[in-house]
């Protein structure tokens, strides 16, 4: 019996496992159905267009936004006056008693019931006039949230918007990468398939029919990964992009160098005063300031209005209904006197803040600062290996065209061919390196100066 039981509880284990196990690949399944499926080329414009309005990075930060702005909304509350009904049906045999209103809202009501049965109906409206600056300078202070919020949202379409360029960078040297070794692989066949008939003719040994092939086996590995890295990078530029994974969509635009002028005090300038980042920052540090303001409210006076009409139906038991309305208005004045030495901490905790944001706000100057100049060196410098590289590749096809006459023409040996061929991959190779460290710069420097485009 013991056993049959463990069984029964075994399947229940396992069949509640495999529909949690169900569920869990359904709702990854739908979600992978959510995402939008593109086909076709694209250009690198295109690419960050599609990422701006995809991305879930950017979709995560523009709910923050959203978040904050309605935050900004229930401060201004605190300037505008509130207003609730209230409904009481007592039947007591103690009395009197008092009565709350439910809820949360500030227009509480409260009612004093002296007789064994009462019905009430009111309307409690009451007005904040003065409440020492708080309900002032906390609406300041959400509001410097709120526009930093907003800023947030611009620094992470800056930010995706470079990363969607380095992954269509990386995506198009891949694809070039992978196209050198396509070409390389197709001249190392040629080269085998000559090789052989020249070694069936007499002319060449066996040991040179041996090394093509053994170099025909290293270059197909190479192409492999090349393509293999090819695609790896188109993956990440789909996943940047917040598209299907299964979206048919090509790189097109090539890698092309065209001279950049830059002035890294003018990027400075610029960052300092439009980066997202330092104007984030700033305006927390604003609403730091606010808070600070808010809390040395609470040492002052406070004056609210209040205005409330009543209908009541309410009796003792054998006695007959009286039904009493009327209105009440008047102007409460609260003096803060002792609390318990929370204002005081509420204030130095407000200025620790404060002084954090202001940190915050100095650092975020040098960190855009220090972009600027890491994204300038680096075009410098990759404009000077673009040059040079472009020499370096002239130079061997020179060479490799030199070794294929030497050795067509019997004066040169196998050796030098696959040296000169070698170093002509690796010049290949070197160009698209270049061209895509000189547009990855440009994506950086975009970054560094807070620019999307």
């Amino acid at each position: 019996m013991a056993v049959t039981e463990d069984r029964l509880v075994h399947r229940s284990r396992h069949s509640i496992t495999l529909l949690v196990a169900g569920l869990l690949l359904w709702g990854a399944r739908v979600e992978a159905q959510a995402l939008p499926k593109i086909e076709g080329p694209l250009t690198m414009e295109q690419a960050v267009v599609l990422s701006l309005e995809h991305s879930r990075k950017v979709k995560a930060s523009g709910a923050d936004q959203r978040v904050m702005a309605s935050m900004r909304g229930e401060a201004f509350a605190g300037f505008l006056p509130q207003v609730s009904a209230n409904g009481y049906l007592v039947n007591q045999n103690m009395r009197p008693n008092v009565y709350f209103s439910a809820g949360e809202s500030m227009a509480r009501n409260f009612q004093l019931f002296g007789t064994n049965r009462a019905q009430d109906l009111n309307l409690t409206a009451m007005w904040p006039i003065f409440s020492g600056g708080r309900t002032y300078y906390g609406y300041k202070a959400a509001s410097a949230r709120a526009e930093s919020a907003t800023q947030m949202l611009r620094g992470t379409e800056v930010e995706v918007a470079m990363q969607a360029r380095l992954d269509y960078i990386a995506s198009v040297r891949e694809q070039e990468n992978a196209r050198v070794t396509g070409e390389l692989l197709r001249q190392t066949e040629e080269r085998v398939r000559v090789t052989r008939e020249e070694f069936e003719a007499g002319r060449v040994a066996r040991f040179n029919v041996l090394r093509d092939e053994a170099e025909l086996a290293n270059v197909i590995q190479m192409d492999t990964m090349a393509r293999n890295r090819a695609e790896l990078a188109l993956i990440a530029l789909k996943t940047t992009l917040g598209v299907d994974l299964a979206s048919p969509i090509t790189a097109a635009e090539p890698l092309q160098y065209s001279q950049t002028t830059i002035s890294v005090e003018e990027g400075i300038r610029q960052a300092v005063e439009s980066h997202p980042d330092v104007q984030s920052a700033g305006k927390q540090f604003e609403a730091a300031e606010a808070e600070v303001r808010a809390a040395l409210g609470r040492y002052l006076p406070e004056v609210s209005a209040t205005w409330m009409y009543d209908w009541q139906r309410m009796r003792n038991r054998d006695e007959p209904f009286e039904r009493p309305e009327g209105y009440s208005a008047g102007l409460v004045l609260t003096i803060p006197l002792f609390d318990g030495f929370m204002r005081e901490n509420a204030v130095a905790t407000a200025r620790a803040r404060r002084d954090k944001a202001r940190e915050l706000l100095v650092q975020a100057r040098q960190q855009v600062a220090k972009e600027v100049n890491q994204a300038a060196l680096m075009l410098v410098a990759a404009d000077k290996n673009v040059d040079a590289s472009r020499k370096g590749l002239q130079q061997a096809e020179e060479q490799f065209r030199i070794a294929q006459e030497r050795f067509g023409s019997g004066r040169g040996i196998q050796l030098e061919v696959l040296d000169a061929q070698s170093t002509l991959t690796r010049a290949d190779f070197n160009v698209v390196g270049a061209l895509a460290d000189h547009h990855s710069a440009l994506a950086m420097w975009l970054k560094a100066t807070g620019r999307v485009r």
